[in-house]
């Protein structure tokens, strides 16, 4: 008989382990209608049923499968087809060799795109782990049976291949572990140093909530000073006035300093949130590997400050106007003493006085006006259209004082009214028909420009509802926007 090769010996005695393993492994009795490229399986660490696809659509889609029915780690492997025998698996270098590269896309996939050490741990030392044993107490069977030299070319690639992958996997792990321990060490140190900012967010909240609560109080107090102004006489004026100015100094010290600890406060808090997120932002892939979220240790507190500050603000402004208010009332109340305690001559002189003055007033506005309408309305700078909405509101104001110009002329408005009447009946016309006319013409001519009609449409459908003021503005909001303005 002819000797036989180390090569042929090798596939014998491989053939005799793989046919052992297909025999004896649980959930391997081939199915002849397998693919010709075999099978690439996944089961989650908590499921019970294997998921298997077609070798050829990779083993992100088994990797899915099980993803979807349990939890991590997930075990891979692969299987060769079903329509190729352990013994011609085992005795064809092409299909030996096609099926290891299946395994390597396999374990690259769990390593190199998944990233997670823990399922290429599961999956080194899952089914391929079991494999190996089989192919290896098969082949000392094997040995024994017959004194032929073992598959060197299987033997050697599995368990070269498990040397080469367990020096990633104990890096990886340990990778992870120093990655994770890094984390800590940062999240350790964000806690120590936010406790301070803790504590004193707590006083400032605290501080906070009490200053709340004289709301109330302050409002009543400033109802009672206006009620004792409207009863005092001339000489407890200035008692109620100096009453009044302490109440709204009070009201804003309190709320200050409140707002000067808030806004310090808020600084140190975005200071602290500036350098956690700069430290740990090399770690957060890690953290999502492991579905670890960035904990978010500020932007509640900040909100919150955020909060008291707007409300501090708000009611100091209220305060403010409030005391403005009751001071102006308290200087009418004087006056009005003044003139009761004063002669009849002298009353009439102040009645005159106050007449005169506000008959000037009115007059520099009344002339104000009229210059205002001699003048042409603005134009764009490109399309060189006029801008129509200030220009009827000043035409509005005009007309609604035509009733104040109708009292007789011994009121104190006739100087004003005299330069407004020549412009009434001029108004009332552009505002009927002179105004329209030029939103229209306007609208057409941004048609033709090639605006688009959806505004253009609204701010014809104001003018054609006799609504010039609405219309006016919305033509206006065309042209700027027909100008990028």
């Amino acid at each position: 008989m002819r000797r036989r090769t180390g090569r042929q010996k090798a596939i014998l005695v491989a053939a005799v382990a793989a046919l052992a393993y297909g025999a004896a492994s649980s959930g391997c009795l081939w199915d002849r209608e397998e693919p010709l490229s075999g099978r690439i399986c996944a089961i989650p660490n908590t499921g019970v049923v294997e998921h298997c696809v077609d070798a050829s659509e990779g083993p992100a889609s088994a990797w899915s499968k099980a993803e979807a029915d349990g939890e991590l780690p997930i075990f891979m492997w692969a299987r060769w087809s079903g329509r190729v025998t352990p013994e011609e698996l085992i005795a064809n270098e092409a299909e030996l060799g096609a099926w290891f590269d299946t395994i390597d896309r396999v374990v690259s996939y769990v390593r190199d795109e998944k990233k997670h050490a823990e399922s290429l741990r599961a999956t080194l030392h899952g089914e391929l782990s079991k494999l190996l044993r089989l192919i290896r107490d098969s082949q000392e069977e094997a040995l024994q049976a017959e004194p032929i030299h073992a598959a060197d070319n299987f033997n050697e690639a599995m368990t070269g291949k498990a040397s080469a992958e367990r020096e990633p996997l104990i890096a990886a792990i340990a990778a992870d572990k120093q990655a994770m321990a890094a984390v800590q060490a940062i999240l350790d140190r964000a806690r120590d140093e936010g406790a301070p900012l803790q504590s004193r967010y707590a006083g400032a909240a605290a501080r906070f909530a009490a200053y709340r609560a004289t709301e109330a109080a302050e409002t009543a107090a400033y109802a009672a000073f206006s009620a004792q102004a409207s009863r005092s006489a001339i000489d407890e004026l200035d008692g109620v006035e100096q009453a009044v100015l302490a109440a709204a100094r009070e009201a804003s010290r309190a709320p200050s300093e409140l707002a000067a600890e808030v806004m310090t406060l808020s600084a140190e808090l975005q200071a602290l949130a500036v350098s956690f997120d700069e430290a740990i932002a090399p770690h957060k892939e890690v953290l999502a590997t492991h579905g670890a979220v960035v904990p978010d240790m500020t932007s509640g507190a900040l909100r919150s400050l955020s909060a008291m500050l707007g409300y501090a603000q708000r009611r100091v402004a209220r305060s403010d106007a409030t005391a403005t208010a009751l001071l102006g009332g308290i200087a009418l109340r004087r006056q009005a003493l003044v003139a009761l305690e004063a002669d009849e001559d002298a009353r009439e002189a102040m009645g005159r006085a106050r007449s005169l003055k506000a008959s000037e007033v009115f007059g520099e506005g009344a002339r104000a006006r009229v210059a205002a309408l001699s003048a042409a309305p603005p134009v764009s700078e490109r399309l060189g259209l006029p801008l129509l909405a200030e220009r009827c509101g000043e035409l509005l104001a005009l007309v609604q004082m035509r009733p104040l110009c109708e009292a007789a002329s011994s009121s104190w408005r006739e100087a004003g009214c005299a330069a407004l009447r020549g412009q009434l009946d001029a108004a009332e016309a552009e505002l009927r028909t002179g105004l329209p006319q030029k939103i229209a013409a306007g609208l057409a001519a941004l048609r033709e420009q090639g605006m688009a009609a959806a505004e253009l449409d609204a701010a014809q459908a104001r003018l054609d509802a006799g609504d010039v003021k609405g219309a006016a503005i919305a033509y206006d909001a065309a042209v700027r926007g027909a100008e990028g303005t």
